[in-house]
């Protein structure tokens, strides 16, 4: 099989396979290695203790009285008695003993006694007298040799003594030392593969079982998707550092940097003020009101969860202008528009009364009629005209109150009422939004208690150092079981999908303006809301209180 070939079959592996593969592979590349590294080592240290130990023997041979006499003597036999017990407890294969001229007057082999000793490693040792080490192929094969000279008392070289291991002899001890080590290496390898795969599956877990080709497609699909989204997108990470930020963010926060050289700082110096970013991080939060670098969005928060701890969060926003859910239920156009129509119901039904009259020829009865109600009307206007100087907040007020006169309600306006200006923490629809969505939710309240007082009393005062908004009814009250969540997105005690989000707006820009709510138990029934908006923005006002006088 070609290098191509095999290259080609590796790359149809799953991810996990290769990595299980190439470390496979790895391992057993250095366990070889190791190996071989052993028996190198081995080996030089064994033909090193062999050689010095066979050189050692030779020495003491060479220098035995008794053998000096015997070579001096070439007495063959005397030879034999003297090394044949020797050889009998050595561990070496052959002791030779030569004379001077280099032939054998010992040797294992009888038949090889009178013959030159073989090698051509002896010569050192009988021309110079010398003690060495050789390896060399002898008549018994190649083997590792001790050699010394046997000198007489003169110092004259007159035989010499060779001790030695055969390289087969060598490589069986060597066996038998590195096959005490097979089994460790072979366990450490067993152990390597199955730390191999273990590795190979967590990989393939923390990839989400995904191939790397799969990663890298769903990477550049999420950074396309990031940046053609129409809301602003912040990913962050558990450091609150910034890993990715899309091109509408940027616009939206008027940040000229290029992306690359926003991501890695802190979300705080990017943004301010910060704490939409840092409070209760472990929460997720949705649809906030919220002001980024004085621009007012609507946010939402969501955390990146890893085996149940957030790794980070990913915050979308957009232009509190663009909410088609607010501009279609909560705008100032819907708002006007319901006064109009309002108006224009209660008008119908005097007109249609007035003709009723005039046909009957009641003359006196369509005129008292038609004084009655310009005295009432006029007395309305020309109140909320007097102490509400805010044009937008009166207009919403004379729409209301016949809102209240169309289903049968009758809206109350507190002597105290007196507007002069309203502070510019909030824009005119903002203010509208607040006084809008407080009498409605207190019409619908009242509505839904049938038989009760359909009395409701508002109060709206700008003089102090707060703006004081205040209504109450004597309808159903607050539901236990929402009492702690009202002002929450989407909690409302009306089975409606249209409701559920004008408390919560409420809540949002009382909590924007820096203001608190005191909500409390009306007598005999019903509900207050009294909100306290202060005329300059204080950071750490307080928001929501209930009492349940």
């Amino acid at each position: 099989m070609s290098i191509s070939q095999v290259t080609h079959w590796f790359a149809r592996r799953s991810f996990q396979n290769r990595i299980f593969l190439l470390i496979l592979f790895t391992s057993t590349v250095v366990m070889l290695a190791i190996y071989w590294y052993l028996t190198s080592i081995s080996r030089e240290r064994l033909h090193y203790q062999v050689g010095q130990r066979a050189l050692i023997q030779a020495m003491q041979i060479s220098a035995m009285p008794e053998l000096v006499e015997a070579v001096q003597a070439a007495d063959i036999k005397r030879i034999k008695v003297l090394i044949d017990p020797m050889r009998s407890f050595s561990d070496a294969v052959y002791i030779t003993v030569g004379d001077s001229q280099g032939r054998r007057l010992y040797h294992v082999n009888s038949s090889e006694i009178g013959k030159f000793m073989e090698g051509g490693d002896s010569q050192e040792a009988l021309s110079q007298a010398k003690s060495y080490i050789s390896v060399r192929k002898g008549s018994l094969g190649s083997s590792l040799r001790g050699k010394s000279p046997i000198q007489d008392s003169t110092g004259k070289v007159i035989g010499i003594v060779s001790v030695g291991y055969t390289l087969e002899q060598l490589n069986n001890w060597l066996n038998l030392q590195l096959s005490s080590v097979i089994p460790p290496m072979v366990i450490m390898l067993f152990l390597l593969l199955l730390c191999a795969r273990i590795f190979s599956l967590h990989i393939k877990k923390q990839m989400l079982n995904m191939e790397p080709q799969q990663l890298a497609q769903l990477v550049i699909q999420q950074s396309v998707l990031f940046e053609s989204v129409f809301e602003g997108l912040i990913a962050i990470n558990s450091d609150y550092r910034i890993t990715a930020i899309n091109q509408t963010a940027r616009r939206m926060l008027n940040l000229v940097q290029p992306e690359q050289n926003l991501i890695g700082k802190i979300i705080s110096q990017v943004v301010s003020p910060d704490n939409f970013f840092y409070h209760q991080p472990e929460k997720n939060k949705k649809d906030e009101i919220v002001v980024f670098k004085d621009i007012k969005v609507i946010a939402s928060r969501m955390a990146v969860i890893l085996h149940g701890v957030p790794r980070g969060w990913v915050i979308s926003f957009r232009s509190k202008d663009d909410i088609n859910t607010l501009s279609l239920q909560l705008s100032q156009i819907q708002q006007y528009a319901d006064n109009l129509r309002a108006v224009q119901h209660e008008h119908r039904n005097l007109i249609s009364t007035i003709a009723g009259l005039l046909f009957l020829k009641r003359y006196d009865n369509a005129l008292e009629l038609i004084q009655l109600q310009s005295e009432s009307h006029q007395k309305v206007v020309d109140f909320i005209a007097t102490n509400f100087k805010n044009n937008h907040l009166a207009g919403l007020l004379i729409g209301k109150y016949y809102r209240a006169k169309e289903l049968g309600l009758e809206l109350v306006f507190d002597p105290g009422c007196y507007v002069e200006t309203l502070p510019e923490t909030l824009t005119q629809n903002e203010w509208i939004s607040i006084v809008g969505n407080l009498l409605d939710n207190a019409y619908n309240a009242t509505i839904r208690q049938p038989g009760g007082s359909t009395r409701i009393e508002c109060l709206i005062n700008s003089e102090g150092a707060e703006v004081i908004i205040e209504v109450a009814d004597q309808g159903c009250g607050i539901d236990e079981s929402i009492r702690d969540c009202i002002f929450d997105r989407g909690i409302s005690s009306s089975k409606s999908a249209e409701h559920g989000i004008g408390l919560w707006l409420v809540r949002s820009y009382v909590q924007q303006a820096g203001g608190s709510i005191v909500v409390e138990n009306n007598i005999p029934s019903g509900t207050i809301f009294t909100l306290y908006i202060p005329q300059t923005r204080e950071e750490h006002h307080g928001l929501y209180h209930y009492t349940g006088r």
